[in-house]
């Protein structure tokens, strides 16, 4: 069926009726050039009722092999609506509309039964479209508040008990959800400003959460969960201009992903891919804050939290200069940001490491890795233009620091069992610490505070120790024991 504006000259008004036994239509048509058609086939009790007030105005209404409920208010001008239900049992289609030259088309066909689409335009221009195939007990609603916003929800194949809402304040704004083959899942999308995007997907799975909140102008959000089956939710929260998300959770159970952006021109792309009992939880603040994040394997946590403007935190394999990410099972990674231009790149592969950074100042750096099992590493920066690189290996190593000042250098290498590293880095610039262990239970404490003092460590075998303190200028010191 397609809907067309007639002109306002052509006086038309047309009602058509083909009714089966027990069906109901009732049609109010008040204006110039009105068309209203309604078709009820082998569909006992189902009503249909068409109001439309104004000029140029197209509604239509098919119900065939069902008992159900179609209602059409549309008062303005130019406006069209077309509902059909086919095959459906119980189900219930509402399109309403104030304004002028909105469109709503809505489908429900092959059904099982009991679905329900509620579409409400006020405005200009608005477009919505609303589609479920062979769903039972199904829910998609649609509201658009202001003009040339665009709403799609499809909810189709096999599926039982999903719902999905996308609610449209402003001008130009998309939005669109599916559900394909899913059960229970629920779909949320608002949006309130000029131009912003949202693109939820549940599909092949059972339950899960998606929200999507976008306030402000040309926001991107795309959220897809696949393979759910229990509660997977992603919730994405936007305040700003140009801010950009994608979530990607697939194949898991029990994810949980939450993205919060205030401010203008952040970016997030987070993955959580074969997992389970993954949690990612991300927090920008601020101007051009970026980050990446994937997560593989067995319940991952990661904390992630920048603050300020231009921070960078690169954990991805598939983005970004630096690769990264989390790998295995049971990592967990939390990294802060406050400041300006700081960067932090991290990968964990392996079982058990708990790594947790925070940088607060200018410019500073962080390059972490671990692998194979249980390896702990803490580490503070506070100033500008400090550089942390650490790479452990091997099981139950840690290492723990702090950097205060500007232009300081902490290295950290550790490999084998149970080695434990300790740095502080108290007051001052271009000071350096190198730390480097193998073998077994070995122990470093290195403290500096001044200006250009260099601390080397590096020490193999068993149950070693080291200590270095330099307070003051040019200062060096190297140990080596074997």
């Amino acid at each position: 069926f397609k809907l067309t504006p007639l002109t306002a000259a052509i006086l038309v008004i047309v009602s058509a009726q083909a009714m089966a036994d027990d069906s109901v239509s009732n049609q109010s048509q008040v204006g110039t050039a009105n068309i209203a058609e309604v078709k009820q086939t082998a569909a006992p009790f189902s009503t249909a009722a068409q109001q439309q007030l104004g000029e140029g105005n197209d509604a239509m209404a098919v119900q065939d092999t069902a008992t159900g409920t179609i209602t059409q208010d549309q008062a303005g001008d130019f406006n069209a609506g077309y509902a059909e239900q086919l095959f459906e049992n119980g189900s219930t289609i509402v399109q309403q509309q104030v304004g002028s030259l909105n469109i709503s088309h809505a489908s429900q066909s092959i059904g099982m039964g009991e679905n329900q689409a509620l579409q409400q335009q006020t405005g200009s221009g608005n477009f919505s479209f609303l589609y479920q195939d062979s769903q039972e007990a199904t829910k998609g609603q649609t509201f658009q508040f202001g003009d040339a916003n665009e709403a799609n929800i499809e909810q189709i194949q096999l599926g039982i008990a999903n719902n999905a809402t996308i609610i449209q304040y402003g001008t130009a704004n998309y939005g669109t959800t599916e559900q394909i083959a899913h059960m229970g899942g629920e779909i949320g999308i608002n949006q309130a400003g000029e131009g912003n995007y949202a693109y939820g997907d549940q599909r092949d799975g059972n339950g899960g959460v998606i929200t999507i909140n976008q306030f402000g102008d040309f926001n991107g959000s795309e959220v897809w969960q696949g393979g759910q089956t229990a509660n997977s939710q992603a919730t994405v929260n936007q305040y700003g201009q140009t801010n950009e998300t994608v979530v990607d959770q697939s194949f898991g159970q029990n994810n949980n992903a939450q993205v919060l952006q205030v401010g203008d021109v952040n970016a997030i792309y987070a993955d959580q891919f074969d997992s389970v009992g993954s949690v990612l939880a991300l927090y920008q603040q601020g101007t051009g804050n970026v980050h990446f994040t994937y997560q593989s394997g067995d319940s991952h946590v990661l904390n992630a939290t920048s603050v300020g403007t231009e921070n960078k935190v690169y954990a991805s394999n598939w983005k970004g200069p630096q690769l990264g990410g989390q790998f295995g099972s049971n990592q967990r990674a939390t990294v802060t940001q406050a400041g300006n231009g700081n960067i932090a790149s991290f990968n964990q592969d392996g079982v058990g490491h708990i790594m947790t950074t925070n940088q607060t100042g200018t410019g500073n750096k962080t390059t972490i890795s671990q692998a194979d099992s249980y390896n702990e590493l803490y580490f503070d920066q506070n100033g500008s233009d400090n550089i942390l690189i650490a790479d452990q290996r091997g099981t139950t190593n840690l290492a723990q620091g702090t950097t205060n000042g500007t232009g300081n250098t902490t290295e950290f290498d550790q490999s084998g069992t149970g080695n434990q590293a300790f740095t502080t880095q108290l007051y001052g610039s271009d000071n350096m610490i190198s730390v480097k262990q193998a073998d077994t239970m070995n122990v470093a404490y290195v403290t500096q505070g001044g200006t250009g003092n260099m601390a080397s460590v590096d020490q193999s075998g068993v149950t070693q120790m080291a200590t270095v303190q330099q307070l003051g200028s040019d200062n060096r010191a190297t140990v080596l024991q074997q």
